[in-house]
């Protein structure tokens, strides 16, 4: 009898994330660091949702075992003494070490305004602009993932934009000035079993990403509004972010024209929470599946231009490379 190959890649999938599940961490993970930053409410109304997002930030750093800072929320009479929040923003960034291995999470949560040249972030005292927040991040070699939960974000993409960075907003241009809602839906993403879109054990940045933006359209489509926020996400430092319509669930099904090939992988392979699996692997094994889930992507971009034999052969063939990625980080299956 012919095996269907769908089927048996299906079942090959899921052998493979049964053995993800199945691993245990075999060393101390470097832990990454989280800032949180909450902007002036403005209004009163605004308030509980800048907070209960940021109590979601430390809930989620709490889950994953990583510190988290947040900045912004303490009584503050006066908020043009120094140190301002700006001040504060800048001296913990200052503090990082800029070459560790570990993630840097950068989380705003407020209002943003643009005035047709800058953009900023509206903070009780003074506000920082894109270029400063560049300037600052310059000498931060390590992985960045900055998360712009504001209106008017978009221009704090292409400003932040490198290599080893992963840039996501709320808006895909500056223009989108009216509150944004999709700061507090990526907060109550990241601590929600249901974004676990890949089922996998982990939340990934890209899951969290695309399960906000559904939230950001839902909410418009149910009050009969059009949608004054599209949230953007650039992981691959081209400085020119794609939204989430480009995606189905966290694979890329469009790509945008006169770009080439955009497969806004890493950040699907990104989690402030790893899953065991990913704990237990090493960087170079991390690096290593890194590769193959960028050429995995990249075949099923050339799907319709393959014989369909030749497409199954190279995908079974990735699939068994990560699954025998993961077998040795594994601990032993308990016997039933």
């Amino acid at each position: 009898m012919k095996i269907v190959p769908r089927f048996f890649l299906a079942v090959l999938v899921l052998l493979l994330a049964r053995t993800v599940r199945a691993a245990a961490p075999t060393v101390a993970p470097i832990r990454d660091e989280v800032l949180v930053i909450v902007g002036a409410a403005g209004e009163d109304v605004f308030a509980p949702g800048f907070a209960n997002a940021a109590k979601n930030w430390q809930t989620a750093s709490d889950r994953a075992h990583v510190t988290c800072t947040v900045i912004g929320l303490d009584e503050k009479k006066d908020p043009d003494a120094a140190p301002t929040d700006k001040d504060r923003v800048q001296e913990w960034l200052r503090q990082l070490n800029p070459a560790s291995a570990a993630n840097v999470w950068i989380a705003y949560l407020g209002h943003g305004t643009f005035d047709g040249k800058d953009a900023r972030l509206n903070l009780r005292g003074p506000d920082i602009l894109p270029a400063e927040l560049a300037a600052w991040l310059k000498p931060v070699t390590r992985p960045v993932i900055f998360i712009h939960g504001g209106s008017s974000s978009y221009p704090f993409l292409p400003a932040l934009s490198a290599p080893n960075r992963i840039i996501i907003t709320a808006t895909r241009a500056g223009q989108e000035v009216n509150y944004s809602r999709f700061g507090e839906y990526f907060a109550a993403a990241l601590v929600s079993d249901d974004t676990d879109i890949d089922q996998d054990g982990q939340i990934s940045l890209l899951e969290a990403f695309v399960t906000a933006a559904q939230k950001v359209k839902a909410f418009y489509d149910d009050n009969n509004r059009m949608m004054s926020e599209h949230a953007s996400i650039d992981d691959h430092g081209d400085k020119a972010g794609i939204t989430a319509d480009y995606f189905k669930g966290t694979r890329v099904v469009k790509h945008p024209q006169n770009r080439g090939f955009v497969d806004e992988n890493r950040a699907r392979l990104v989690a402030l929470a790893p899953s065991d699996a990913e704990l237990a692997m090493s960087a170079d094994q991390l690096q290593q599946r890194e590769k193959l889930e960028q050429r995995l992507e990249k075949l099923h971009a050339a799907k319709a231009t393959l014989p369909e034999a030749a497409y199954y052969a190279q995908l079974e063939s990735l699939l068994r490379q990560l699954a025998a990625l993961y077998a040795p980080a594994v601990a032993p299956m308990a016997s039933p």
